[in-house]
């Protein structure tokens, strides 16, 4: 029973829902025992049969059996049904009323009375049901007045029933009350064509055909002839029986045999009414639309007879077309009375040509039947609209939806198009045929493969959706959204239709359920828009949809940009379901990483951060705390730069020790596993950047929260139990051994954090995050190791190794737990000095164990650990190695018939490393184990952890400790030199550099065979690592560096003795016996050896024959010709007689080969480089004690060299400036600081080609000071200091060029390409000079016209390590060539040109490396400008590809600036002493 009454009040709550709106039986849907015959229902109400429950069963039998009749009228009885609904509600209240517990005094009265008006109801029912004759109008109207009557007495019944009956199911007083007051003021509405036609009897179509046709009016007059809509004979008509007879619309033949009767339908169902022939223009012979009488009094259309008036000129020859009549003019009246009875006939023919097209869907015997019936329907409607009611008042909708089923698309066509058509009135129109026509058959037929059928499916969706109580239902069928956002996407293949579908779903947009369903299918535009513009509800409800659905991944981004704002705002300023909705749709976006930037702009943190530590909102019932870290976690873990977010408004950042310490203390005290599990993912994030890591570590050990973290290893929530894990790991490096010390304390650990994988449980990711834990924990840690061996936990482990080696693809964990179990047994290596620990290591064969592991695994870092394991044990193989004991034996006295003889004894054979009896599994030996091998192959590993773990495994056999030979010579047979060689050449690691070289510096030191020597000698790429490491490794690396590069000559010895240094320049010679000497006196180097000039030779009482020595030896440096200065020296010949020998003689007496004597004989280049006469070696000068002299210029030229220079010069000269060097700096003069004479040099413009190519015209005049001041230029490079770092990434401000030389003067030096092997020779032997220019007081520039960083980088400080410019305009290049750049192709520059070619062999000689990346074809040059605003001293010009000024030449230039400059300084104090 209280089943029943639930079922029973659910449905009143139902039905107050409604409110006033009319209710429907089709609409009704009630439980299952409600749906019981309500006579039946009743009876088991109670047992008892009391008169008051005899009376209520009574009336719900009656109500009943009144539904039951009115389901059976046909279509027009709706006030009928209109009564039926409101009974069978008012039921619901009587049961109500029939079982209540406090039944009101007045219950039988109430009874009573319903009982009368039902009585009423069921007696008019049963006299309008089928059989019975037809009424009259008046017996209809008083029918729907009693009925009317019998729902308000109904009505104010229901109202006497008293408030307390209810008890307290309010809903059911409130739907009684509802229902009442509507049942009182009903009105069943009805139209008089609805009365005339109920009055009409519906006949057989059998019984119509056999009725004999009357004959059709032709007489004009016979006007009172009333056929119109209100003729109670609907099909009754002569014109329709003759239709369907010559038709033969009810016959049973085919589709085939009736081809030829169906096309007159359209032709005779025209004219339904009785024709009149005053109907039809004598012209046009078609029935008149607009009639007039013209004065012969006949009648046309007026679009026709003005047409016949218009073929006259004249009004004299007008004469009637029809009676020939002249008329006197061409005036004409309406007739309209002929026009109003043609609208009147054309309304009635209408009327009958919709029944005809009623009668031929009914029949439906052929398809094209069909679509003409629905074609003519269509016409219809479309001349009057009013034509529509009546088109849906006949029942022609449900006979359209049947139109739908057929197969033919042009009747779906056109019966989608009638019914777009009978929708476009109003609302009522659109939900009459949406009760009518399945939707859902609409929205299967957007998927036909016909384009006229999808464009009518969506062209009759879109008049439906205009309706907003039916875009609920449209909505709701399933599939619909989906098709139509499918469309509206798919632009590219149907225009029209994907504009058609937006149109639809923007009118759906108005139910938000709709909304949600297109988000869904892919549309978010609708939700974004009402979630950013909408009402704080609507707000609300599409929060709460972004939070349930699933956003495609090609939309996330886009979402999360356009949602963000509105949802922040939602969280900041609005209620709890706000709050709750926009928490929610936040965590969906911000679990996509490419949104984190996008909420981070947006200004996410600050709110959630604002969220976990301030706000606090009463008695909210939602945890905003947990929703906020875990937002935060999601962000950060979207990879964003934490160190710089601020976290408030104070000025805390996300890094600072104010979030760090909020989220230790809100951990410690967390209650809920979610909100744990994301503040540690956050702490893990943060714990990322060194300096936060730092103050979670701190405060971890102020606030003992390592205990709270060690105690959630066991907690029963997964995921909490491996974040809290993988922070631990996280925190290891720092605190590992008071984290390995308090997990010792907790029970059931550290055994309880390896897990032994069986068959059905698989590895987990808690597996592999807890044996990678115990890894990483500090080795060395005993307390931990001992409670991992007294656990027996390493038979555990051995064992899931072997299974995850057997099967490691079983899990994606695999690999991870493999590496971790792995890293636990290496822990048990550092700490063998336990005895138990070691004797668990020899017990399982750890050597052997590692050694398999190094070739049987695919995973690196395996490889790694076990290498690292190896090396640990070897380390203590020197110490558990032993020599083998002699045992004293007792003498035996034999007899003297036995052989007597010393017994032979077995041999132990020794490890010839460790010098002692060894084996893999008691001392750990690596030899034994056959490691070695599997250790140099994994030197050719390309992750270099394993090359570095496996090098420190090898670096053992070449300790101290060991005998270093012996490593030495075996693992030379091993070939290990080669596999460390490759090391050095293909990784550049710092540890890999130091061991590498450290290995090999112990094969020089410790000999080795010769074939591992000549290895390392003859390698050629060695030398250029070695110097690398020299330059930029730390220190450790640095030293080796240097060692090595001694031990191979490529670098003197600071250590050796000062004799060593000059020993291979002056070889065997009589330079030899001065060696002590030239040391005493600041000598002590060969480019300062090479800078003396005659007075310094003076001063050391230096023989002529010295003197040439010295010239040939300075000479050959030049060249690299050392190899010949014995032979030289000792011929007696001094270099110039030696450069006038002819290359025969050459060859024959000093042995030289064919290119030496082509290096030799090339005079372009100076044979040393010297300080000018003027400026003497600072430290010789020191030395002996002589004050700075300002000698004449032509002194200075009589030194070394100086003859060369200067006709050198002469020759190069152009033709308009013929001077000497001395006469052009004779004629230097300063005033007020400005150079008023510059030189400019280049080289001979030599024939190219017989003279065929002519060479690019040079401007011989030195730039003005002008072109070169306000150059812009930015500095690429700092000037190089041993052990500085490539600092080429990082450039200055443009800055202007005058800076460069505002203090001291300036070589700038204009590469032409920085990877050009001339221009590298060019940079390479001025800047060996700088020492000389230092001494002058003058600055090193090189000049590049592009920025190429990987050229720089080869470039600086290799061949060049002074400052390095970048010129972004060109301007220094565009000097040298008098305002325009000098280019020159490479076929006439380089292949024609043979001084080119010369010097391309000059710089090859020189051992330089060369690229072709760059732009060649400018050509550079040099500027030697004075300080201040002194001018350009200097201009060298590059006429030929790789021409260089000879730093001679520079130095000498140098040196005169600095003369002058000192002369005016001088001048200046003497001005200033004497005033």
């Amino acid at each position: 029973m209280s089943t029943f009454c639930a079922e029973i009040a659910e449905t009143f709550k139902r039905l107050s829902v409604t409110g006033n709106r009319k209710f429907r039986l089709s609409k009704l849907k009630l439980p299952q025992a409600v749906q019981i015959n309500l006579s039946r229902s009743s009876l088991q109400l109670k047992e008892d049969g009391s008169p008051f429950e005899s009376l209520a069963e009574t009336i719900l039998a009656s109500i009943s059996e009144i539904a039951v009749s009115v389901s059976s009228l046909e279509v027009g009885w709706e006030f009928f049904i209109e009564t039926a609904c409101y009974l069978y509600r008012a039921s619901m209240a009587i049961i109500v009323l029939k079982t209540a517990e406090n039944c009101p005094e007045n219950a039988m009265e109430i009874l009573q009375s319903i009982s009368k008006s039902v009585c009423l109801a069921k007696d008019l029912v049963e006299r309008c049901q089928i059989g019975v004759q037809p009424f009259s109008d008046a017996e209809l109207r008083l029918i729907i007045a009693q009925l009317e009557e019998v729902i308000k007495n109904v009505g104010e019944c229901l109202s006497m029933i008293p408030p307390f009956t209810f008890g307290d199911q309010e809903y059911a007083e409130v739907a009684v009350r509802s229902l009442s007051n509507e049942m009182q003021n009903a009105r069943l509405r009805t139209q008089a064509s609805q009365i005339n036609e109920l009055n009409t009897k519906v006949w057989s179509l059998e019984e119509q055909l056999q009725e004999e046709p009357t004959a059709t009016e032709m007489d004009f007059y016979s006007l009172n002839f009333e056929v119109s809509t209100e003729n109670p004979h609907v099909l009754d008509t002569p014109q329709l029986v003759e239709i369907l007879k010559s038709t033969s619309w009810v016959s049973k033949r085919n589709d085939a045999n009736m081809s030829g009767s169906i096309t007159t339908l359209p032709q005779v169902g025209e004219y339904m009414e009785p024709l009149y022939e005053s109907f039809f223009c004598p012209l046009t012979k078609k029935i008149m639309d607009d009639p007039v009488t013209i004065r012969s009094g006949v009648t046309y259309e007026r679009k026709a007879i003005v047409e016949w008036f218009e073929k006259f000129n004249c009004s004299e020859e007008i004469f009637c077309p029809t009676t020939g009549q002249k008329l006197a003019s061409k005036d004409f009246n309406s007739n309209k009375a002929l026009k109003s009875t043609i609208a009147e006939w054309k309304d009635r023919n209408e009327a009958e040509r919709i029944k005809v097209a009623r009668a031929a869907l009914s029949l439906a015997s052929s398809e094209h039947m069909v679509l003409e019936a629905v074609k003519d329907v269509h016409s219809i409607c479309q001349r009057n609209p009013y034509n529509k009611i009546q088109v849906r008042s006949v029942g022609i909708l449900p006979l359209l939806v049947q139109c739908l089923e057929f197969e033919d698309k042009d009747v779906k066509c056109a019966a989608l198009e009638l019914l777009q058509q009978l929708a476009e009135d109003d609302n009522n129109s659109k939900e009459e045929i949406a009760q009518t026509i399945n939707i859902s058959t609409t929205i299967k037929m957007l998927s036909s493969t016909h384009q006229s059928v999808r464009h009518a499916s969506l062209l009759f969706l879109l008049e439906l959706s205009r309706s907003q109580s039916l875009c609920e239902k449209i909505g709701s069928v399933t599939g619909a959204i989906f098709m139509l956002v499918t469309i509206k996407y798919r632009r590219y293949t149907d225009v029209f239709a994907s504009e058609k579908a937006e149109e639809i779903l923007s009118n759906l947009e108005h139910f938000p359920n709709n909304i949600k369903h297109m988000a869904e299918n892919g549309l978010m535009e609708p939700l974004l828009k009402n979630l950013n513009e909408g009402c704080e509800e609507i707000k609300i409800e599409m929060a709460s949809y972004l939070g349930e659905i699933v956003v495609g991944q090609d939309q996330k981004t886009y979402v999360a940009e356009k949602a963000s704002p509105a949802l922040i705002e939602m969280v900041h300023n609005g209620n709890t379901m706000a709050r709750r909705a926009a928490f929610k749709a936040l965590g969906q976006l911000s679990l996509y990483h490419p949104n984190g930037k996008i909420l981070q702009e947006a200004g996410i943190i600050q709110v959630m951060v604002e969220e976990m530590f301030i706000r606090k909102i009463q008695n909210e019932p939602m945890d905003s705390t947990s929703e906020a870290a875990a937002i935060l976690a999601n962000i950060f873990e979207s990879g964003l730069e934490l160190e710089n977010l601020p976290a408030n408004s104070h000025g805390h950042t996300l890094t600072s020790d104010y979030v760090v310490c909020n989220i230790i203390y809100m951990l410690k005290n967390a209650t809920a596993d979610e909100l744990s599990n994301n503040l540690i993912r956050i702490l893990l994030l943060i714990a990322e950047i060194p300096r936060s890591a730092a103050a979670i570590v701190s405060m971890v050990k102020e606030t003992e929260a390592s205990y709270t973290l060690i105690e959630l290893i066991n907690n029963p929530h997964e995921k909490l139990s491996i974040t809290a894990i993988k922070l631990l790991t996280v925190l290891s490096p720092h605190m590992g051994h008071l984290l390995s010390e308090r997990l010792c304390k907790t029970r059931g650990q550290p055994e309880n954090l390896i897990h032994k994988p069986t068959e059905t449980t698989l590895i987990s990711e808690k597996h592999a995050v807890s044996a990678k834990f115990l890894a990483q924990l500090p080795h060395d840690n005993l307390t931990l190791n001992l409670a991992l061996l007294y656990n027996n936990t390493v038979p555990t482990i051995l064992q899931a190794i072997n299974q995850i080696q057997g099967d490691v693809t079983s899990s994606r964990f695999g690999s991870a737990y493999l590496e971790g179990l792995v890293g636990i047994l290496v822990r048990f290596t550092t700490t063998l000095y336990e005895p138990q620990i070691l004797f668990l290591a020899r017990t399982h064969n750890f050597t052997s164990v590692f050694t398999e592991l190094l070739m049987k695994t695919s995973s690196d870092e395996v490889q790694r650990l076990s290498a690292i394991g190896l090396k640990n044990l070897s380390r203590e193989s020197i110490k558990l190695s032993k020599l083998p004991q002699s045992k004293k034996t007792k003498l035996l006295y034999l007899p003297k018939y036995l052989p007597c003889g010393s017994p032979r004894r077995r041999k132990t054979p020794l490890c010839p490393v460790h010098r002692g009896v060894c084996s893999s599994q008691n001392s750990f030996c690596i030899v034994d184990a056959k490691a070695v091998e599997r250790l140099l192959v994994c030197l050719g590993h390309e992750n270099a952890e394993v090359v570095e773990a496996a090098l420190s495994a090898i670096c053992t056999l070449l300790d101290d400790k060991v005998d270093v030979e012996k490593g030495v010579i075996m693992l030379s047979e091993a070939n290990a030199v080669q596999h460390v060689l490759n090391v050095v050449k293909e990784h550049r690691k710092e540890g890999l550099w130091q061991k590498s070289l450290w290995v090999i510096e112990k094969f020089l030191n410790k000999g080795g065979d010769s074939k591992s020597a000549s290895d390392i000698s003859n390698d050629r790429v060695l030398p250029a690592v070695l110097v690398s490491a020299f330059h930029h490794g730390a220190g450790d690396t640095r030293q080796i560096a240097e060692k090595i590069l001694k031990h191979l000559n490529k670098m003197p010895d600071p250590c050796a003795s000062n004799r060593t240094i000059l020993d291979r320049f002056v070889g065997d010679g009589v330079l030899k016996g001065m060696i002590p000497k030239l040391l005493d006196e600041g000598w002590d180097d060969v480019p300062t050896l090479k800078i003396m000039n005659t007075d310094d030779m003076d001063a050391l009482n230096m023989t002529q024959l010295e003197k040439d020595a010295l010239e040939i030896r300075s000479y050959l440096h030049d060249r690299a010709l050392m190899q010949y200065g014995d032979r030289l020296e000792t011929s007696g010949k001094c270099l110039s007689e030696l450069l006038s020998l002819s290359t025969v003689d050459l060859s024959s007496q000093f042995g030289m080969k064919r290119g030496h004597i082509a290096r030799f004989m090339d005079r372009t280049s100076a044979c040393a480089d010297h300080l000018p006469k003027s400026h003497p070696n600072p430290a010789a000068t020191e030395r002996m004690g002589l004050p700075s002299k300002n000698t004449s210029i032509q002194r200075s030229f009589q030194s070394v060299n100086s003859q060369k220079i200067q006709s050198k010069l002469t020759t190069r000269t152009s033709s308009t400036n013929s001077k000497s060097l001395e006469q052009s700096l004779a004629s230097f003069k300063i005033k007020d600081g400005y150079i008023f004479k510059g030189i400019v040099a280049m080289e001979p413009a030599d024939p190219r080609l017989c003279g065929c190519i002519q060479p690019a015209p040079v401007v011989d005049k030195v730039a003005p000071y002008s072109t070169i001041e306000n150059i812009s230029v930015q500095k690429l490079t700092p000037e190089y200091k041993i052990g500085m770092e490539h600092l080429v990434k990082t450039k200055t401000p443009p800055m202007k060029a005058s800076e460069l030389w505002r203090n001291k003067p300036a070589v700038i030096l204009c590469i032409r390409r920085p990877g050009c092997i001339m221009c590298r020779a060019e940079a390479h032997q001025l800047y060996a000079k700088k020492p000389i220019f230092d001494s002058l007081g003058v600055q090193l520039f090189a000049v590049l016209h592009e920025h190429l960083e990987s050229e720089i980088k080869d470039f600086w400080p290799r061949y060049w390590g002074g400052v390095v410019l970048y010129d972004r305009g060109m301007e220094f290049f565009k000097a040298l060539g008098g305002g325009k750049l000098l280019k020159e192709k490479f076929l006439s520059g380089f292949v024609f040109n043979p001084r080119a070619r010369a010097n391309y062999k000059r710089a090859k000689a020189m051992g330089i490396q060369q690229n072709f990346k760059g732009e060649g074809e400018i050509k550079g040059g040099l500027f030697v400008v004075g300080g201040g605003r002194s001018g350009i001293a200097y201009q060298f010009i590059e006429r030929n590809f790789g021409d260089w000024a000879p730093p001679a030449e520079v130095i000498e230039i140098c040196g005169q600036l600095q003369n002058q400059q000192e002369a005016q300084d001088d001048s200046y104090k003497r001005s200033q002493q004497s005033e």
